[in-house]
């Protein structure tokens, strides 16, 4: 198969660039003019925790399956968004407290490469394309902990309290997740029901390097087979792809490993992926892009 160059898209650089320009940095004599500058730059300081876009570009499929699709067999799919997505983040202040709003807009093209062949090896690879408009959403608060001219960080007293998972849903729209469900030796049986639900900053989930987790989505596919991808870091591999299995209506399972114990993955907060794709999106080279995903944020830690 082809090696179809990475596809990367930073919204570290969007939340960075767009909201507060280039060169603005923490340290040195800048401060902030007011208390919405404060959190702009805030936004950048902790922009991994917002980062909403794993789930586009090429990724690494190490020991998937093949996908046997009609009219087309697809072999390798994968998103590309264009440039310079529309970021639009409102910034609401009431005493102490600041109430963030962050919303996405993500155009783009869905790749399929395919084949009408009936025998593998193919003879010949068709490539696809479907457009494709994506809407994000996610919260944050920051609280004022500090006075306003005692904070050695210059953000005028304002840290990151609380923060949301993201929710991705394509126009148009018919498919959605309902819950996923994790089970590991960190969190022995909890479900999620709700991505754009706010968590304290300290308790965003936590796993050991290479920690063994069981992961089921439900969804609304009822007794259509549609597809459930896990975008994320698995093992030694940063950007990977895994299919998850359908065991019932409208329900699909997968184990995943966390990262290894290795630079770049440890103490670093990564982000998840639960992404529900309609079947004919894939098995289809005319039927519309339909989606729904669940972005979460993680954190992997080294044994005490």
């Amino acid at each position: 198969m082809k090696n179809f160059p990475k596809l990367t898209v930073l919204l570290i650089v969007l939340l960075g660039l767009i909201l507060w320009g280039c060169g603005k940095e923490s340290v040195g004599e800048d401060e902030p003019v007011n208390d919405e500058e404060a959190i702009q730059w805030l936004l950048g300081d902790n922009s991994s925790y917002f980062k909403t876009d794993n789930h586009y570009g090429e990724e690494d499929t190490t020991g998937g399956s093949l996908y046997a699709f009609t009219p087309v067999t697809t072999y390798f799919w994968y998103r590309e968004i264009e440039p310079d997505p529309a970021i639009q983040i409102i910034i609401d202040i009431v005493g102490d407290s600041a109430f963030v709003s962050w919303s996405g807009e993500f155009d783009g093209t869905l790749h399929l490469f395919s084949s009408t062949d009936s025998v593998f090896p193919p003879d010949t690879i068709i490539h696809y394309t479907k457009g494709f408009s994506d809407y994000g959403q996610r919260y944050a608060i920051f609280k004022r902990i500090l006075p306003t001219n005692e904070d050695p960080q210059h953000r005028r007293g304002w840290r990151l309290d609380m923060v949301s998972g993201a929710e991705i849903t394509s126009d148009p729209n018919t498919v959605q997740i309902d819950s996923v469900r994790l089970i590991c030796d960190s969190y022995p049986d909890t479900l999620f029901t709700d991505p754009l639900a706010l968590f304290e900053k300290e308790d965003v989930v936590t796993l050991t390097p290479e920690e063994e987790c069981s992961l089921t989505v439900y969804t609304n596919s009822g007794a259509i087979a549609d597809y459930v991808f896990l975008h994320s870091w698995r093992r030694h591999i940063h950007h990977h792809r895994s299919r998850f299995t359908r065991i019932g209506d409208g329900v699909y399972t997968g184990v995943w490993f966390a990262p290894s114990n290795m630079a770049g993955a440890v103490n670093v907060l990564h982000h998840a992926a639960f992404d529900l794709i309609d079947k004919e999106t894939l098995d289809d080279t005319e039927d519309p892009y339909d989606s729904n995903a669940w972005l979460f944020p993680y954190f992997v830690t080294t044994s005490d």
